[in-house]
């Protein structure tokens, strides 16, 4: 059986706080809890989003994680460090000989 009800938080005061129950089922190997469409676009969650869950004091939380998207290598790089590509330090650009084929490589 579910229930669906919007109910008063009780921290403070807020009335919408949508509220449901679900039932942990076998899911090969692993256990899992299906979420309404209710829920999906409350949360404004589609299929192969990435959510993060959390524990504290006996409750969990689970939560869109909003990753940013990167066309490429270079936008991806520019994003971690903070700055143009052509201005990221890179130590050498010079290949490095690691000797000659030592067992059934195929170079």
């Amino acid at each position: 059986m579910k229930t669906n009800t919007f109910m008063e938080n009780k921290q403070d005061g807020r009335m919408g706080v949508f509220a449901t129950q679900s039932v942990i089922k076998k899911w090969g190997n692993s256990q899992g809890i299906r979420l309404s469409k209710e829920i999906l676009s409350q949360m404004n969650l589609k299929e192969n989003d990435t959510v993060g869950i959390s524990i504290c004091s006996g409750k969990m939380t689970i939560e869109k994680v909003n990753r940013p998207k990167y066309l490429n290598l270079k936008e991806r790089l520019e994003a971690f460090y903070k700055r143009p590509i052509d201005e990221i330090y890179v130590e050498s650009t010079q290949e490095v000989d690691v000797g000659d084929p030592v067992g059934n490589e195929e170079w």
